[in-house]
């Protein structure tokens, strides 16, 4: 984790510099363009480089601060993208000459496309998509379906998120927004694989959003497990958050949940993978609450998709998490695969079936290029 808050930073600022250097290039020899251009991205610089100490000092979300910080959220991921295309672009020249002469028309046409990919990554962002799955509990098989399908009623309608990020980014109207999406999916359970609250449990309180997150209308119950991001910040102050909230906080702790036939399933709740002190699998399992039969089928919650290989070994039926965001951003949506054997959407080893969703929220940067704000509706049967 402390590499990629070192990293970032500077690859950043590297990349700005380069990006500078190329539009003092590109105007060469008008003074006046390369001052407005060329300076406009050292001014863009300076302010990331102060949005970052900000951020490292927790001032990040105040006054000027705070002003930067929301400057680096909207503006970093179109610096980035314009800094690869003035790459490619010197590139080309470098091995065809003659591509120089259209090197405007590349320019002008590198940030119109840029602008549109960040665009639409916002309105993704704005707009998450519904998926469906159907499940089969016991048996472990999943299968993504259309919602145009005509199917039975299931025994119990379950709509499943992560990563809500409540906070600064993620602001009152917008959990209105989000608890309204999964309330029009009429669920009989409500589950949350970590990640509910963000860094900052200030904003969650002066926003009241345990009024916003109590709207969820869920005859059996809304539950949630921790995420990384619950162990950032004020711990015990968020665990109050979620039961004033009215949710359930499953931490290494199972529930027995009841569906529409009468029938028993175990939904268990597991720790971060952040807390090294979190029970094995195994012991998890063997920490029922008292009566509970040894052979109910196990939905598990499990925020980072971090140990499939115990998941499988332990024959659990159906593993929901999140953490991924799936990569969030190109080109992160192809780096994240080097970290996780899988990043989003089904899977299935060894009996045991799984889903990686890609999160209802996100941190900070309001973009989705890639990749989908989502919730997911499970339907057993």
């Amino acid at each position: 984790m402390w590499i990629f808050f070192v990293a970032l930073p500077f690859s950043v600022l590297a990349l700005n510099l380069f990006l500078a250097v190329a539009l003092w290039r590109l105007f060469a020899p008008r003074r006046l363009l390369q001052a407005i251009f060329a300076g406009t991205a050292l001014l863009a610089l300076a302010g990331f480089a102060f949005g970052f100490v900000g951020f490292i000092m927790q001032r990040s979300a105040v006054g000027f601060f705070g002003v930067l910080w929301e400057f680096i959220a909207f503006g970093v991921v179109p610096m980035v993208y314009l800094a690869l295309c003035a790459f490619a672009g010197m590139l080309a020249a470098r091995i065809f000459p003659k591509l120089l002469r259209f090197r405007f028309v590349f320019a002008g046409t590198c940030a119109v496309l840029v602008a549109a990919v960040c665009v639409h990554g916002f309105y993704k962002f704005e707009h998450p998509r519904v998926r469906y799955l159907v499940l089969n509990l016991a048996s472990g098989e999943a299968r993504e379906v259309s919602p145009k399908e005509n199917l039975p009623s299931p025994k119990m309608r379950i709509v499943a998120t992560a990563d809500w990020h409540l906070g600064e980014r993620i602001e009152r109207s917008r959990a209105e927004k989000f608890v309204a999406l999964v309330n029009a999916q009429k669920p009989d359970l409500v589950v949350i694989a970590g990640d509910l609250v963000d860094s900052r449990i200030a904003p969650v309180r002066e926003q009241k959003l345990d009024e916003v997150m109590r709207k969820i209308s869920a005859p059996s119950g809304v539950y949630v497990t921790l995420g990384n991001h619950e162990y950032f910040g004020d711990f015990s102050a968020k665990k109050e958050f979620m039961r004033d909230a009215g949710i359930r906080l499953l931490q290494d702790e199972s529930a027995v949940i009841l569906d529409k036939n009468g029938e028993k399933f175990l939904l268990v709740g597991r720790d971060d993978f952040f807390n090294k002190s979190r029970l094995p699998l195994k012991k998890l399992l063997e920490k029922r609450p008292a009566g509970t039969p040894e052979n109910l089928p196990v939905f598990l919650l499990d925020h980072q998709p971090a140990a499939i290989d115990e998941t499988a070994e332990n024959r659990v039926n159906f593993v929901f998490s999140g953490h991924t965001h799936a990569g969030q951003l190109w080109p992160a949506t192809w780096i994240v695969r080097l970290f996780h054997r899988y990043t989003k959407g089904l899977w299935r080893e060894a009996g045991t079936s799984g889903f990686v969703t890609s999160g209802i929220g996100l941190w900070h940067v309001p973009y989705r290029i890639d990749s989908a704000s989502e919730l997911v509706v499970i339907d057993l049967y």
